[in-house]
């Protein structure tokens, strides 16, 4: 109980902290990290989907538990500004968003890409019991927990199985008017796969039907942006198991090219900030102790993903500063008829 109030003290104290991402704490933070990780080598090894399962299945069971006692559920970036901790209220916006979409196109069937553990999927179910729900999630045990959360009436008309999304070969006899991700499909990173999902997702689309996510993506200006900035978003990119994110950019030429339009394109990195912000005030006050949390690291023989866990949180806002290198946002594709 005592240090549960300390941790609650600290983060709250964290949390009214007015520092902010600077291009001189960007340097200071790289510089910081150097001391615990080897970024040439994180930089230049290429992450594959068995690294990628191997992060989330150890995540599902630790270092998530720890992010949504302090956010609550969902394990997607909380749309809150200003975000206070312990306030779920901002891991709601991002299915808030998709249940807009889905009443304004009228769906009736609704798959979610990455489900992970069901969050977005059995929100959406609970407030819409006459929409058939399905979710596909590439990691085994993020299913069996989107399986346990979704038992009772309440979620009869949500399923779950495991599969990749660039082969959508769950529910085969199925077709959907609306397939959505929420911070998944980023991890399409090589022009195959996405070509392999939007193809897939054409196939499986109604007439007219739609593909809506909402991501991180690499912004437009990342060529253009200095080293430093480009060397931020790259250690955010392999933190999170991803090799090169597509831009928004990237996706509309994917549409184009596979007989999707563009419908909607919003920017959401404003509102997205100050979630990254409040981690990276934490993570920059412990780079103050770099060797100790070295040493720390190889005494308790930390696991990779959890090491990647404090590499995303050091390093993803300055990414989305000025979005010089990264931006988040909402894209809407559908298909043409």
């Amino acid at each position: 109980m005592c240090v549960s109030t300390c941790v609650g003290v600290f983060c709250s104290k964290v949390q009214e902290c007015p520092l902010t991402v600077s291009p001189g704490r960007q340097a200071q933070d790289i510089t910081q990290l150097g001391k615990i990780y080897d970024i040439a080598g994180i930089t230049s090894t290429p992450v594959n989907d068995t690294d990628m399962q191997e992060y989330y299945n150890t995540t599902t069971e630790r270092d998530y538990r720890v992010l949504q006692f302090f956010k609550g559920p969902g394990l997607h970036s909380t749309l809150c500004s200003p975000a206070p901790m312990w306030c779920s209220a901002g891991t709601t916006v991002q299915p808030t968003m998709v249940l807009e979409r889905m009443s304004r196109l009228q769906c009736k069937r609704v798959l979610e890409v990455g489900c992970a553990q069901g969050f977005c999927t059995l929100f959406l179910a609970h407030l819409c019991p006459d929409v058939v729900f399905r979710g596909i999630d590439i990691v085994p045990r993020h299913i069996e927990i989107a399986k346990q959360c979704g038992q009772g009436e309440s979620f009869a008309n949500a399923q779950f199985t495991t599969c990749d999304a660039t082969a959508l070969d769950a529910f085969e006899d199925e077709t959907f008017d609306l397939i959505f991700a929420v911070e998944a499909l980023c991890h399409l990173d090589t022009p195959q796969k996405r070509n392999d999902f939007l193809t897939r997702a054409s196939q499986r689309l109604s007439k007219g039907g739609t593909v809506l996510m909402i991501d991180g993506f690499r912004s437009p200006v990342f060529a253009e942006a200095n080293p430093q900035q480009q060397l931020a978003m790259q250690l955010a990119e392999k933190a999170f198991y991803i090799n090169e994110m597509p831009s928004k950019n990237t996706w509309r030429q994917h549409a184009l090219d596979l007989d999707f339009d563009v419908v909607e394109d919003m920017d959401l990195t404003a509102q997205v900030l100050p979630f990254w912000e409040q981690g990276w005030r934490v993570a920059h006050f412990a780079l103050n102790f770099a060797y100790i949390l070295k040493y720390v690291c190889m005494c308790f023989r930390l696991t990779k993903p959890a090491m990647a866990n404090f590499l995303a949180v050091a390093t993803t806002a300055h990414a989305f500063q000025d979005r010089c290198t990264a931006e988040y946002g909402l894209l809407m594709l559908q298909k043409k008829k």
